[in-house]
């Protein structure tokens, strides 16, 4: 079992300003080593395998802009989420067991975002696949990369 950690940094004012997350959205994860591809993309690719946990956390770019995860949508037979807040404050983020092998699952998340908390929410173009458990070489490293 491994604590997988997702970080959604969005650009806030552009997405209220265009009302899409295209191009303004930023996925990374801690998990490159064992699969994950399209880090800092908003098609972001997180490598898991069953019993794993997965942390999602948003990150405005704008330190005084509100945002915050509202949903993820994930099909519950395969990953079950729960949204958490950091204990004495209003700070949220989600996490998610993996129950079964997820092939290649795309899902959605649901932003609120701005004073007037905007919901809104992404294409499902992020996805969750299959791990293999195994850290790879160095090697196999830089060939993902380039």
């Amino acid at each position: 079992m491994r604590q997988v950690t997702i970080r959604l940094v969005i650009d806030v004012v552009s997405v209220l300003e265009t009302e899409t997350v295209t191009g303004h959205l930023f996925m990374f994860d801690n998990n490159r080593l064992y699969g994950s591809l399209d880090q800092n993309t908003s098609h972001l690719a997180t490598a898991v395998a069953p019993g794993d946990q997965i942390i999602w956390s948003v990150v405005p770019i704008e330190c005084e802009a509100y945002a915050a995860l509202s949903a993820v949508d994930v099909p519950a037979d395969l990953v079950e989420v729960t949204k958490n807040t950091y204990p004495g404050t209003n700070v949220s983020y989600w996490t998610g067991v993996v129950k079964k092998p997820v092939g290649d699952l795309s899902y959605g998340l649901t932003f609120e975002l701005g004073t007037k908390t905007k919901t809104i929410s992404t294409d499902r173009t992020s996805r969750l696949i299959d791990g293999n458990g195994v850290q790879r070489s160095g090697a196999e490293t830089s060939e993902i990369a380039a």
